[in-house]
C-alpha cells in the first residue's frame, strides 16, 4: 500500500541543478547567435536596398536614391528615384520604391562622410563616391564588441559584406562606433 508517485525533494534538486547548469552554460551562446543574426540581418537589408537601387538606376535610366530615415541610418532607410534630380530627397510626387526599418537599439551603423545622409546611383549605375574611393557602412553592437558586418561599396556601384570572421577584429576598433 506504499505505492505513492512522485518525485523525492532530492530527486527535484537535481533536476533543478542540471537545468540550471545547462541554461548557465548556453544561454552566452544564444545571446551570441542572436546578435550574429540581427547583424546579418542588418548588413543584408542594406545591400539589398543598395542592389535594388543601382538595379532601377540602370533600367530607369535616372538617379536612385537611398536615403536614412529623420537624418540617423540607424531609423532606417528608404530607396527612391530621385525625378528631380536636384537634392537627392526625397519630394513631393517622387514615389517609395522601398523602405527598410530601424536597427534593433543594440545596434549601430557607421559610415563616410560622403554618405552621411544619403548614397545614390546614377543612370549607369555608379555610386555617389565623391572621390572618397569605396565607401562601408559598419553595423555593429555594444553587447559583442568582438563581431561586425561591414557592406563595402566599390567604385563600380557592386556591394559585398565583410564579417569578424573575413576580417581580423582590429579592424572592428577603426570600423565601430563603440
Amino acid at each position: 500500500m506504499n505505492d505513492v508517485k512522485g518525485f523525492t525533494l532530492t530527486e527535484l534538486l537535481m533536476v533543478l541543478i542540471i537545468i540550471s547548469v545547462t541554461l548557465a552554460i548556453g544561454l552566452p551562446n544564444v545571446q551570441s547567435l542572436i546578435i550574429s543574426s540581427r547583424l546579418t540581418s542588418s548588413a543584408n537589408a542594406m545591400v539589398s536596398a543598395l542592389q535594388l537601387a543601382r538595379f532601377e538606376a540602370l533600367k530607369q535610366q535616372k538617379n536612385v536614391v537611398i536615403a536614412n530615415k529623420n537624418g540617423q541610418w540607424a531609423n532606417g532607410w528608404i530607396v527612391f528615384i530621385d525625378e528631380k534630380m536636384q537634392n537627392n530627397q526625397l519630394d513631393d510626387g517622387e514615389s517609395v520604391l522601398a523602405s527598410f526599418d530601424a536597427l534593433h537599439s543594440s545596434l549601430a551603423v557607421k559610415f563616410p562622410t560622403a554618405y552621411k545622409n544619403y548614397v545614390y546611383y546614377d543612370k549607369y549605375g555608379r555610386i555617389n563616391s565623391e572621390g572618397f574611393g569605396n565607401g562601408t557602412f559598419s553595423f555593429c553592437s555594444s553587447i559583442t564588441l568582438h563581431d561586425f558586418r561591414s557592406v563595402v561599396i566599390a567604385l563600380t556601384g557592386r556591394v559585398h559584406i565583410e564579417s569578424s570572421t573575413t576580417k581580423p577584429p582590429a579592424k572592428y576598433e577603426t570600423e565601430c562606433p563603440f
